[in-house]
């Protein structure tokens, strides 16, 4: 018993967090002190004439190249919106599926990421949580909604996976992780794959600038007006740090520092932690009551990032 309460203790220390906070890198924040040392006065000035209307379609472009490695047929996908984050990209498409297909069950793995659970359940819209070994042929045919890297552990999921799934239902694909791990492709190719949401919110530290970008095979209505109401600052920062920041130069850097502090919290508190393919996550085998996701342990290390930071 005297065991148990000293391990408590131990794990009560952890500076780690269930949310996931992303790490504002400072290399982000060199480039976003360059853009503001010139506020972009001019781009603002330009609402007239020319007009700002297009103004995130070649971000847009430049998005979609930019991570062309990773998520090749990003650019196969004809409605292209700007969104603050993924999150309002997730909210428009639940809106979507209730008022256009509301008879079509959501699916979701189990321990994934809660936004699309609660932005359903205020719609009124039940979200079925099955396990990753469920038979998907034997379920009603509905839409998945995935994150890949998963949120449940902060690991890739294999395509190979995600294709089966389309078999049998519709799946709408969360890259919000994807930059934040080593070269890996995602195949994004299967036609049931009917939209995809992406952010810079994590991959570059960007959570408050709310910068992100949903694509689709079909027009999303709700997503239209967004032309009109759209973060124009936050468009000229994400435009700079695609021009500025190299793909995987984040990741490179501080993989060894994910694996460091790693490293120092085992030995600290043995908690058989592993590295998750995000660098900014571990996980481990252990159950860890405040970390659990289902049957996953999974910690955010932000704290950690900052802490090596300052010293």
């Amino acid at each position: 018993m005297e065991i148990q309460k000293q391990k408590n203790i131990e794990i009560e220390k952890l500076k780690a967090t269930r949310t996931v906070y992303c790490y504002y890198f400072p290399e982000i924040r060199k480039v976003i002190d360059e853009v503001v040392k010139n506020y972009p006065h001019k781009v603002f000035l330009s609402s007239i004439t020319p007009g700002l209307d297009d103004f995130h379609f070649p971000v847009i472009g430049k998005f979609i190249r930019y991570n062309e490695k990773q998520l090749p047929s990003l650019k196969d996908f004809k409605y292209r919106y700007f969104t603050a984050g993924a999150s309002e990209g997730i909210f428009h498409l639940l809106v979507k599926l209730k008022t256009k297909n509301p008879e079509a069950p959501i699916y979701t793995l189990k321990g994934e990421y809660e936004g699309y659970k609660e932005y359903a359940k205020e719609m009124g819209i039940k979200i079925i949580e099955v396990n990753e070994n469920e038979e998907f042929s034997k379920l009603n045919p509905g839409i998945f909604f995935i994150s890949n890297p998963s949120s449940r552990n902060g690991n890739i999921i294999k395509n190979e996976f995600i294709n089966e799934i389309c078999k049998y239902h519709k799946v709408v694909y969360d890259t919000s992780y994807a930059g934040l791990t080593r070269d890996n492709k995602f195949d994004l190719s299967n036609q049931n794959i009917i939209a995809v949401v992406t952010s810079m919110s994590k991959p570059f530290g960007l959570y408050y600038y709310r910068i992100g970008f949903t694509f689709s095979r079909e027009p999303i209505e709700t997503l239209e007006a967004n032309i009109w109401f759209k973060n124009i600052f936050s468009l000229v920062v994400a435009d700079r740090i695609l021009d500025e920041i190299r793909p995987q130069q984040l990741y490179n850097k501080y993989k060894p520092l994910q694996d460091k502090i790693i490293k120092e919290l085992n030995k600290k508190h043995n908690l058989n932690l592993k590295a998750s393919d995000v660098i900014l996550l571990a996980n481990t085998d252990k159950h860890i009551e405040q970390f659990m996701r289902d049957k996953f342990c999974r910690l955010c290390l932000t704290p950690y990032f900052l802490e090596e930071e300052k010293i």
